[in-house]
Order: C-alpha cells, then sequence, then structure tokens
C-alpha cells in the first residue's frame, strides 16, 4: 500500500493558506481516506458477540475488499496497455526522416517507463486509486535524476482545476512528510506547488515544520518551460461534476463486516462443540474430578453410596451442528454480493474445473469484470495520455533531461498518442489464426498485415520475408520447368 500522510501532521493552515479547500471538508474526507486505508490494511470491524467473560471471541478479520481491489487492479494492469506513439493526423506521407522522427520518441518513451518501472507502479497507483478515491501521476524534469514519473495518493494532494473545463488543472499541490515527530516543531513537511497563469506553468518548493511555519526555501516561485501542469488526476467512477471520485471500501466494507462477524462466531461455535460434553450421574464426585481426555485413558469411578445402586450413569452430548448448511449458505451469498459490487465472478477451481473449454468460455464468465475495466479505461487512458504528452513535450524543452535515454535531441513533428487496453486472458489464437489464413486466400487481408501481427514482423522483415518467398517460388517453377518428361513422337 503506498505511504499515507497522518491527519496530524498535515498543518491545516498550508491548506487555507491556498484558498480554495475548505479545511473542515478537507479533514473529512482525509479522515474518511485514512480509514478506508486501515480497512484495506486490517479488514473492516464487526461487533463481536457477548460472551459475558466466559471465553475470548475469535477476531478474524477476512479481507474480501482487499482481495477484490488487488484481483481488480491485477486484471486492469497486470497485461500493461500498449503505448504507441503515431504520427499526427495532419501528416501526409510519411518520409524516413518522418519515421525515424516518430521511431525516436517511441523509443524515448519506452526508455523513460523502463527506468521509473512504469508497469509496476500502475498497478500499485490503480489499488490508490480503488481505496481512495483518486490518485495523481506526476511527472518532473531533472538534468540530474533525469525524467521521473510517480504516482500520489489521494491523502498528499489538492487541486483545482479552471471553473469552466475540468481538465484543466489551474493549481496542484503536493505534501509529503519527510520526517516525523510527537514534537510539531521537528516535524518536517515538503510541499511543492504548480501554478497556471497567464504567463504559463510556475513552480515553487518548500520545506515546513509540522505547525505550517517556513522552515526551508528550496525554490523560489519561478516559471517552468511548460505549457501544462505536468500533472494527471485519475478519479475512481463518480458521477457527472463529482471531483472527489468514490472508493471501493465504502462498496464492500457492510458486506466485508458482516461476512467476519459470522464466520467468527462459527469458529467459537464449532471450537467450543467440537469436543462433547461428558456428564455423569450418582457418582462419587471425588472419582470424576480431572478426568483425562486422551486417546486410551481409563477413568477408575466409583458410585455414589448416597444413592440407589444400579442408576449411575456416563454418556456424553453430542452437538449436531444442524446450521451448517444454512450459514454456508448465507456465507456465500454474502460473499457473492460483495462479489458483484465489483463485477468480479465469484468462481474456484472446483466450480471452473471441465466448464472451461475455451477462452471464449473464460471470457464469458469475466465479461462483467471486462466490461467494468472498459469502463475504468475511460478515465485512465486519456489521463495516461496526458502523462506520454507531458513527458514528450517536456523533452523538446528540456533537452539536457533525456541524454541518458536519446543520444541526440527529438525533431519536432505532429504525433498522437495511442493507450490500447489489454486484458490477461488468454485468447482462442488458433481459430483466429485460421479465420485470418482464410482472409487472406480470399484477398481481404494481406499478407504484410498477418506477418506482423502473428509474427510481429517490422516492415523490413515483412519485405524480406516476401522476397524470400517469392524466390522460393520461382525457384520451384523453374525446377519444374526444366525437368518436364519428354515427349516419344512415333513414325507412323
Amino acid at each position: 500500500m503506498s505511504e499515507t500522510i497522518k491527519v496530524s501532521t498535515i498543518p491545516l493552515t498550508l491548506i487555507e493558506a491556498e484558498g480554495f479547500v475548505n479545511t473542515s471538508d478537507f479533514l473529512a474526507d482525509n479522515l474518511q481516506i485514512q480509514r478506508y486505508y486501515k480497512i484495506y490494511k486490517e479488514g473492516a470491524s464487526f461487533d463481536m458477540e457477548n460472551t459475558e467473560g466466559k471465553y475470548i471471541p475469535t477476531e478474524l478479520h477476512y479481507k474480501i475488499a482487499a482481495t477484490l481491489i488487488n484481483k481488480q487492479a491485477r486484471f486492469l494492469f497486470a497485461e500493461p496497455p500498449d503505448i504507441v506513439i503515431e504520427p499526427g493526423g495532419n501528416i501526409g506521407t510519411l518520409t524516413e526522416h518522418d519515421q525515424e522522427a516518430i521511431q525516436s520518441i517511441n523509443n524515448l518513451v519506452r526508455a523513460i517507463l523502463d527506468e521509473n518501472n512504469f508497469e509496476e507502479i500502475l498497478i500499485k497507483a490503480a489499488k490508490d486509486c480503488f481505496i481512495g478515491k483518486r490518485v495523481a501521476g506526476i511527472v518532473n524534469f531533472n538534468e540530474e535524476t533525469g525524467v521521473t514519473m510517480s504516482f500520489i495518493p489521494s491523502t498528499q494532494f489538492i487541486y483545482q482545476t479552471d471553473f469552466c473545463n475540468f481538465n484543466q488543472i489551474m493549481t496542484f499541490v503536493y505534501f509529503k512528510t519527510i520526517f516525523y515527530s510527537h514534537l510539531t516543531e521537528e516535524t518536517e513537511i515538503y510541499k511543492k506547488k504548480y501554478t497556471l497563469e497567464e504567463g504559463g506553468v510556475f513552480v515553487e518548493e518548500a520545506i515546513y515544520t509540522g505547525s505550517g511555519q517556513l522552515k526551508e526555501t528550496i525554490l523560489e516561485k519561478q516559471l517552468t518551460a511548460l505549457s501544462v501542469i505536468p500533472v494527471a488526476i485519475f478519479l475512481n467512477d463518480g458521477l457527472t461534476g463529482d471531483r472527489d471520485g468514490e472508493s471501493e471500501i465504502e462498496l464492500l466494507e457492510d458486506f466485508e463486516s458482516l461476512y467476519s462477524k459470522l464466520s467468527n462466531a462459527d469458529t467459537d461455535s464449532g471450537r467450543f462443540n467440537m469436543n462433547p460434553i461428558r456428564y455423569t450421574v450418582n457418582m462419587n464426585e471425588n472419582s470424576t474430578k480431572n478426568l483425562p481426555n486422551r486417546p486410551g485413558a481409563y477413568w477408575d469411578l466409583s458410585e455414589d453410596q448416597g444413592q440407589d445402586r444400579g442408576h449411575a450413569m456416563i454418556g456424553t452430548l453430542e452437538n449436531s451442528m444442524n446450521y451448517s448448511d444454512a450459514l454456508k449458505t448465507t456465507l456465500d451469498r454474502i460473499k457473492t454480493s460483495a462479489y458483484e459490487q465489483v463485477d468480479m465472478p465469484n468462481v474456484s477451481i472446483e466450480t471452473m474445473r471441465g466448464t472451461i473449454t475455451s477462452g471464449k468460455s473464460l471470457k464469458a464468465i469475466y465479461w462483467s469484470l471486462i466490461v467494468r475495466c472498459k469502463e475504468k479505461m475511460k478515465v485512465w487512458a486519456p489521463q495516461i495520455r496526458r502523462l506520454m504528452e507531458v513527458i514528450i513535450d517536456g523533452s523538446y524543452v528540456y533537452p539536457n533531461c533525456i541524454t541518458r535515454y536519446a543520444p541526440e535531441p527529438l525533431t519536432p513533428i505532429e504525433y498522437e498518442v495511442k493507450v490500447v487496453q489489454n486484458h490477461p486472458l488468454p485468447e482462442d489464437e488458433i481459430d483466429e489464426m485460421q479465420v485470418d489464413l482464410q482472409n487472406v486466400e480470399a484477398k481481404t487481408m494481406s499478407k504484410k498485415a498477418y506477418m506482423q501481427k502473428w509474427r510481429g514482423l517490422t516492415d523490413e522483415q515483412v519485405n524480406e520475408e516476401l522476397e524470400q518467398i517469392a524466390l522460393e517460388r520461382q525457384i520451384i517453377e523453374d525446377f519444374a520447368f526444366n525437368r518436364l518428361p519428354e515427349v516419344i513422337v512415333e513414325d507412323e
């Protein structure tokens, strides 16, 4: 789980000084998000059964919410999206120089993403977004460290958008506790602020104490070479006009709490009823004290001499636990309802065995989750595209920051960023290949397109392959022509 700021360490005076955030709303939202992170990490709380001090009840938290959030994040980004830079729409026929320029941009972006472990942090960012309602992606340019990209959980930033255009970020403020102490004045909080003004994008950095007093100015407010604030905000779900997002924990908390309560009560019932209750009738109490309960134990008992002979008894009371089937049905219903909240199929290896015969069957089972992830990509794809555009545009204006990734500065050219979602389910490739082969034979698909799709060849490799195929066909034809059988004509 990503680092979160303790509410007590955020100086509300710094929040209030920004002027665009209500401190009461900020504090309430921050406290709520902190609670969501606690549920994710420790599980939802539940009311424990009143035992009247007879025994200590079981307190096992079933982390259904954490499980579903992790599964959803993996399904969304375990197979990372394809990020491709293509020529802009206004470019006509591409020259060799244009192709080299586009390829250089692709190589640069891939090198920066690989160095920043983008595929790994993207999954973690999705988890933070699902828990804390929103997450921010930020790009930094530095001649020493190069181009860095990171994601910031919702407890560490505030932002303001344009009143007429919610996609235009006007102010972004990032907080990070770099040293925490119980003494307020010893706590150190780093603050970085971007503002978009008429002159351009401005940035400033400083360190404050836990009481909000300025301790050190790292960077005075100065103009950057960027045209937009290098930040993208990812919101989780929400309705029109919602600038905060929604937490998956809020959907799952009640189901997890009830599931844990019933499961713990069942555990206690089994724990105290798994051993039968022993009883004796008309036995001498001195002989029934501390009876051993181990395999092969021997009890030397004597009757109570004060009772009628022949009425002494020894027996056990077994707990039939007739409620087990009903409880199992209830628990399954609660768990299934929780899974349905996030469109996650509640399947197991046992239920899937024998029913999955192809990728199409698997897709049918996970179809609701696929659709849900497609919906989430309506938010994630444009914001990922925004981050890529920040990287490319920043590389033009800060050429000294990309020397470790590209030997030469980028050539100016119009470009488009495409983000294509992938999912981890296997495809029925054999069937699809057969269909594509039929299209090639029917002249509705080129051999070049087929080779690029199924063999991953470049344009140059495809041309070499086609030339080799043509050469081999010519050799075969020439061989067949030269080895024709001789025709003998007999004289009449």
